[in-house]
């Protein structure tokens, strides 16, 4: 039986930016409001608010919908003259600005109000404004590295606890972890996911007896069960695991994970069905000390016995407790102290072959040191993946890299220590988006006081990177360089998936704004710290620098295959559902030695391109994305017309990509207004009419497709729509589960 996970909205992704932008008209009467979508080359289009006398578009025979469905074209002197209604050019005059200063920028507040500012607000600001800024210093870290004491010898009794509505871990019964559910659970018909359902694991050493890691896995989720297993995986040999469940465990858990925790020693992980309770405890590398598993035997009809499980571990021998065959230096010594207190990281704790840096020599394409940032805080194993990772690029070596700790989080500080990196830690400011905004602001600021270098790539821990990342940023450095119209290079691709991305040499320009992985010059950072938005505004960082307000009317670069993924579920923004629906099924680029073509993303290269490819394309009539059959043979070009009158205005753009199976969260990645996008085959030209520039290449007898009731809630129902399989037990699993014959009990 299937039942459906409803979800609020996709809110998380959307941009919590509102640009106003003031027009002054002088007139006298009754007056009409309405937006105008302006052509202003050789920058971008904007959108301007407007007031006109009533009479006036009565005599020009205009309506306030007719001018909004148009564009403007605005002179050199900064004045329009004209409007493009459909075919009509039709004489209008308005002052598009009197104050150059107009340009107002809104992003939301804690309070829900708004904060508005304008580039006369940063008129005289420079890096020495902020120089004496508190919150720009780092905290200092004092950190332990004696050797933890080992418990006096003694038997230590562990009850493990798991239920439908509670679970819990004491040891010598006091309660180390214990979470529950208040109120009664309904059987039946309806299936309730109480929170924090799932996986509870702890790890303990049982030199010291302290625990090692304690780690909760929602296993309602999707890819929870992936990171569950490499945890698994992962922990060092001699430890002893428990794991406990709470309401139920089997949602997500996939068939290869339940091999892997079959492999590990598990008999239960198998036999799992829905609303079972499970408890495991065993030494890691040896096997199983203790397992029970209570079965749920009617599904979503009934719940299961409480189960709990008592495990009496002895205290080990020392022997067992260090790798003998390290080094006895400062620095493996740190080592030994670090794996003997935390758990999860694998060959860098290994006895054997632990993990070490070997610098690989830099590839054909290096042009300059380019410094790498970091930011990371208290997801260390996630950290640790990363930094070994970028520590594996040709060329890079620990002197580019710099690392930013978001609060004093002694795991992360103390495996930071095991390398030769430089770091600072920052003093959390704000919470949610203001707290991870105000740490990017510290963590440029002090890469720049830190590193010599002239660029300078931002990372954050959670991300997976490509074999010829650093490559890849090394060729197109020198696009900053030369080209004054470009204020960053991109990684990442949102656009990038198997069926809309083939070629890794390809670039794009686009406006648009950094993202998984991206790269600057110091002189952007120069300009833009001081500008940052404060603490009490809780617009996201990049979608703030995205803006008009620090991006003026510059592009970024992006590839058309991405040099990096997203990993991570434990943040701010992703969960596994939304890795599924937006991060999945999108290619990496996977050859070492890729070469890109800076040429063509060179401004008048790129727009003799467009303008190729739309005066030779087949123009399409698009009605219903969902139900039409786009262009996908090689060489064929596709134009689609979708409603955008402003910037602001990206419903239908946002089902067409729906219907194309993108990223359809939000409008970037466009460059005027217009995607191109390899289709398959095909390449596909988006064009967001009028607010594109290219509109020009519009015909009045060619759809413009625009958001409909049907079509908002298709692309609501394709979003929103999570299939939960809670799998009951059939006959004679009780049989298989004890490894009688089937039926066996029954014949008794």
């Amino acid at each position: 039986m299937a039942f459906r996970k409803s979800l609020a909205s996709k809110s998380p992704f959307l941009p919590l930016v509102l640009l106003l932008l003031i027009a002054v008209v002088d007139v006298d009467g009754d007056m009409v409001n309405f937006s105008l979508t302006i052509a202003m080359s050789p920058t971008s289009n904007i959108t301007r608010n407007f007031s006109v006398e009533e009479e006036v578009l009565k005599s020009i025979h205009l309506q306030k919908e007719d001018l909004e469905g148009g564009l403007a074209i605005a002179g050199d002197d900064r004045k329009i003259r004209e409007v493009v209604v459909g075919d009509r050019h039709i004489p209008l005059h308005l002052n598009l600005m009197k104050d150059p200063g107009s340009l107002v920028y809104s992003y939301v507040m804690l309070n829900q109000s708004l904060w508005s500012v304008s580039e006369l607000n940063y008129t005289n600001i420079t890096m020495d404004s902020i120089k004496d800024d508190p919150t720009l210093i780092p905290v200092q870290v004092s950190l332990d590295w004696s050797e933890i004491p080992e418990e006096n010898p003694g038997v230590s009794t562990f009850t493990l606890m798991s239920s439908p509505q509670e679970t819990y871990l004491e040891v010598d019964n006091k309660t180390i972890y214990r979470e529950r559910s208040e109120g009664r659970l309904i059987v039946g018909n309806v299936v309730t996911l109480v929170p924090k359902g799932g996986l509870y694991l702890w790890v303990l050493n049982p030199y010291t007896g302290r625990f090692t890691l304690e780690q909760y896995f929602n296993t309602e989720d999707y890819f929870a069960d992936q990171e569950l297993t490499a945890v698994l995986e992962s922990l060092k040999e001699g430890r002893v695991a428990f794991i406990t469940t709470y309401y139920d465990v089997s949602g997500r858990l996939e068939g290869p994970s339940r091999k892997i925790l079959s492999s590990l020693g598990s008999f239960s992980a198998q036999h799992l069905r829905f609303r079972d309770c499970w408890a495991w405890a065993w030494m890691v590398g040896w096997g199983t000390l203790s397992e029970v598993l209570v079965t749920n035997a009617r599904g979503i009809d009934s719940l299961p016995a409480t189960l709990q499980l008592e495990v009496i571990l002895p205290m080990l021998e020392s022997s067992g407790r260090w790798c003998d065959i390290w080094p006895n230096d400062d620095r493996w010594i740190k080592r030994r102290h670090f794996c003997d207190a935390y758990d999860g990281y694998g060959d860098l704790c290994a006895c054997r072959d632990p993990y070490d840096i070997k610098p690989v020599p830099r590839m054909d394409t290096w042009r300059e040191d380019i410094g790498i940032v970091i930011l990371t805080g208290n997801r260390t194993r996630y950290f640790y993946r990363l930094l070994k990772q970028v520590l594996e690029q040709p060329g890079v070596t620990c002197d580019h890299l710099f690392v930013s700790v978001d609060g004093e989080n002694f795991e992360t500080v103390k495996l930071l220590e095991l390398f030769p990196l430089k770091y600072k830690v920052h003093q959390p400011e704000g919470t949610f988006n203001a707290r991870i905004s105000r740490h990017m602001r510290f963590a440029l600021y002090s890469a720049m006081n830190t590193l010599p270098f002239d660029k300078f790539i931002v990372l954050e821990d959670d991300l997976i990177i490509s074999p010829d990342f650093y490559s890849y940023m090394q060729q197109t450095s020198v696009i900053l360089d030369r080209d004054e119209t470009v204020y960053c290079v991109n990684a990442y691709s949102h656009f990038s998936y198997e069926h809309t991305a083939y070629d890794d040499s390809r670039l794009n320009r686009a406006h648009s704004l950094p993202s998984y992985g991206w790269m600057v010059k110091r002189s952007f950072l120069m300009e833009t710290i001081p500008k940052w938005i404060p603490i009490f505004v809780q617009t996201d960082w990049d979608y703030w620098m995205g803006s008009g307000l620090i991006r003026r009317g510059r592009e970024i670069i992006i590839p058309e295959i991405s040099r990096t993924s997203h990993a991570g579920l434990q943040g701010s923004h992703v969960t596994g559902f939304l890795t599924k629906k937006m991060f999945t099924n999108k290619p990496l680029s996977r050859d070492p030695n890729a070469l890109v073509n800076t040429t063509t993303v060179e401004l008048s290269v790129m727009e003799e391109e467009l303008e190729g490819l739309l005066a030779r394309a087949k123009y399409l009539n698009v009605t219903n994305p969902y139900k039409f059959v786009f262009p996908n043979a090689s060489g064929e070009v596709g134009v689609v017309f979708v409603r955008r009158r402003h910037e602001e205005d990206i419903l239908s753009f946002t089902i067409l990509a729906d219907a194309l199976k993108i990223w359809n969260q939000d409008a970037r990645n466009h460059h005027f207004g217009l995607w191109r996008l390899p289709y398959y085959q095909a390449t596909l030209l988006i064009m967001g009419v009028p607010y594109s520039k290219y509109s020009k290449f519009y015909k009045k007898d060619y759809e413009i497709f625009a958001a409909t009731r049907e079509t908002e809630e298709k692309m609501a129902d394709n979003f929103n729509e999570d299939q939960f399989y809670f799998a009951p037990h059939q006959p004679g699993d009780d049989d298989i589960i004890l490894g009688l014959p089937v039926n066996s009990l029954q014949k008794r």
